[in-house]
């Protein structure tokens, strides 16, 4: 009883803790109870081999990340608990993993009952639950894979062995799969297209605050449902309907007053809809469906959600073209071999580094040799990386007048295989002893996204089947790199105001969070700007809310076009605009205000009768050492600018002038 008791009252008294905020208040006294209880849970449950306190030693561990976040005031340290969920579930039953999700609340307690970010915390912890159902379906599949491969009578060749061993013979020996089952099951596994549809379709219903998000299959004149972010069967295609006109004409379209003018949609759910988006799905001139969505809002959307929604239509048809082309690869056995080795470490990342390293790797094992990768950067190229080429002092090159020039104007794979007569330049720079070349471009809708060149002192170096293998790795990687390129605008657009191009509220939050965190550590000076358009109601009502929108973004140019680089400007929120100065005082926080003051005063707006200027009213605040939180930097500088609204616009002031 006392074995079980001392430990639960310490991991007791450590979660108690947390919710008084003793790991802001008293640090090292919260530290120290928590890594007691760790330790002594460790040694319990891993050493001593004591299946019987996993929840607790799990639970211990989350305190610990938890309490590092309220104490450091980091907040994408929360990140920590996705990689943890992840590992547990490897290491660990259904039943235990499910234990501890329901725990997680709890150390949240203290957020839900005062109701501060309810909805992120909601949201936060439905993610990590998705994160351990995914992780435990993935499990679940790896085990079923390992049995039907036998993975532990073959295991798998070294990722650096190269596939061909050349003698006399050319290749001695290729391994192949016999089993027809087998590679349909390999393809099932690789390539889950409704589980990418429905991910696709989640984050744009988010990006855009849809109701519901759907995609519709066409097959002649008939629209099936695919895939939608509403539960199964709550979607029901009907005959006709806007979105049926959508895909006759091939174009989008937007309707935001669809009840009063009682318009068929073309499908039927249980909530109603007042606003419309809908976007065909293209693969060239040819419709493959119709991606829309919905909102029972009136005029939910604009012309920018439509055109988010054009770019999830190219990665949906993007989807759908793999979903035809993967059943191709049954043609050769040996090609799914490689195809399985190799391009499935293209598949797992979307990181541009991750991908280059994977396929560099993976030519060199097909065809070892001098290997170089370039990146299109406009109308240059740079070496992003390189295997068994001495290192270049210079990083990005024009490529006019070398072979590689060539190939990107005819955007098709060239073989050389003798160059010891090619007059031209090879490469942009200087190479010694080649005998053959291959340069593959990267291309992707017939966009040269890079390109990868295999140089060989051999002449004849490579076989017409590694030039095959070569090109069907190239095509991976080209689609793995587009899939990079477009994540990184999706994070891009979930920290972006649609409207401005400035960053959102949110990530205002985040980064002035970590700016403030540094403080203490670097005691560098810190200061906010909040900035609010004179008068914009006025101008709303005066010339509309289009001309309203074109005043917005164009404050929001000056803003961007009048501070630093390494300032941060967001849309605080209606007419208002926020800008963090790092290592700015009091005295350069003022001069900055009013370099914006005079450039947006000084711009002028046009509409079809005549032109009008704006002005601004900003509050100043920079830290000291009596403030606490960021909180109390914003609620200041709101202060101060309302003083300047009092005090007649168009004006700058800083809240220590206040009380002055």
């Amino acid at each position: 009883m006392i074995k079980k008791g001392l430990p639960f009252l310490l991991l007791f008294l450590t979660y108690l803790g947390l919710l008084l905020e003793f790991p802001l208040k008293r640090r090292g006294l919260w530290f120290l109870f928590s890594s007691a209880t760790v330790s002594i849970y460790t040694v319990l449950h891993i050493l001593k081999k004591e299946k019987n306190y996993s929840i607790e030693f799990l639970f211990s561990l989350a305190l610990l990340i938890e309490g590092s976040v309220h104490a450091f005031a980091i907040p994408w340290l929360r990140m920590a608990y996705f990689p943890f969920m992840v590992f547990i579930t490897a290491f660990y039953g259904q039943k235990t993993v499910i234990s501890l999700l329901l725990l997680i609340p709890f150390l949240e307690l203290g957020n839900f009952i005062n109701g501060e970010r309810l909805i992120e915390e909601i949201t936060f912890i439905l993610s990590l639950a998705a994160t351990a159902g995914i992780s435990l379906f993935l499990k679940d599949k790896m085990k079923k894979t390992n049995m039907l491969y036998g993975s532990k009578n073959n295991p798998p060749e070294s990722p650096h062995t190269p596939l061909w061993k050349t003698g006399a013979g050319g290749i001695d020996e290729i391994k192949s799969f016999n089993d027809e089952k087998v590679i349909s099951h390999y393809l099932e596994s690789m390539f889950k297209p409704d589980e990418e549809i429905k991910e696709l379709l989640t984050a744009a219903k988010n990006i855009i605050f849809a109701d519901s998000v759907t995609l519709f299959m066409s097959a002649g004149s008939i629209l099936s449902f695919r895939c939608s972010t509403e539960e199964s069967g709550s979607i029901i295609p009907s005959d006709g309907g806007l979105i049926n006109l959508c895909i006759k004409e091939k174009k989008p379209l937007i309707s935001s007053d669809i009840i009063e003018k009682k318009l068929e949609v073309g499908y039927l759910k249980k909530d109603k809809i007042s606003s419309l988006v809908a976007v065909p799905v293209m693969d060239g001139n040819f419709p493959l469906g119709v991606i829309t969505a919905d909102s029972a809002r009136f005029h939910a959307f604009s012309s920018a959600d439509s055109d988010i929604l054009q770019m999830f239509s190219k990665q949906l048809m993007r989807i759908l073209q793999r979903e035809r082309v993967y059943p191709q690869i049954y043609r050769s056995h040996t090609t799914l071999k490689i195809l399985h080795e190799e391009s499935s470490k293209l598949l797992s990342s979307l990181d541009m580094d991750v991908i280059v390293q994977s396929l560099t790797d993976g030519a060199y094992r097909i065809a070892p040799s001098e290997i170089v990768f370039f990146i299109a950067k406009g109308k240059e190229f740079e070496v992003l990386r390189q295997l068994g080429l001495p290192a270049q002092k210079k990083k990005i090159f024009t490529l006019k007048g070398t072979l590689l020039d060539m190939v990107v104007k005819n955007k098709e794979p060239f073989y050389l295989s003798d160059v010891r007569h090619y007059r031209s330049p090879i490469m942009p720079f200087k190479t010694d002893n080649l005998g053959s070349v291959f340069v593959l471009p990267m291309l992707y809708e017939k966009e040269i996204l890079g390109m990868l060149a295999l140089l060989s002192e051999k002449i004849n170096a490579l076989s017409p089947y590694q030039i095959e293998l070569l090109e069907v790795l190239g095509n991976q990687a080209s689609t793995s790199i587009a899939n990079a390129r477009f994540h990184a605008e999706i994070e891009r657009l979930a920290i972006t105001d649609g409207l401005t191009g400035l960053f959102n509220h949110r990530h205002f939050q985040e980064r002035l969070s970590q700016e403030f965190s540094r403080i203490d550590r670097f005691s560098e000076p810190l200061s906010i700007l909040i900035i609010d358009i004179d008068h914009f109601k006025k101008i709303n009502d005066t010339y509309g809310h289009p001309v309203g929108d074109a005043v917005l973004k164009g404050v929001a140019d000056k803003i961007r076009k009048t501070i630093r680089n390494i300032d941060i400007s967001a849309r605080y929120g209606g007419e208002e605009f926020a800008v963090i100065l790092i290592g700015t005082d009091e005295r350069g926080a003022m001069n900055m205000a009013e370099r914006l003051r005079k450039a947006v005063m000084n711009k002028t707006f046009s509409t079809d009768k005549n032109t009008f200027s704006v002005t601004i009213s900003i509050g100043i605040s920079t830290y000291t050492k009596g403030i606490k939180r960021k909180e109390e930097l914003i609620e200041k500088a709101d202060k101060a600018l309302y003083q300047a609204k009092r005090g007649g616009r168009n004006r700058s002031i800083l809240w220590s002038e206040i009380n002055r």
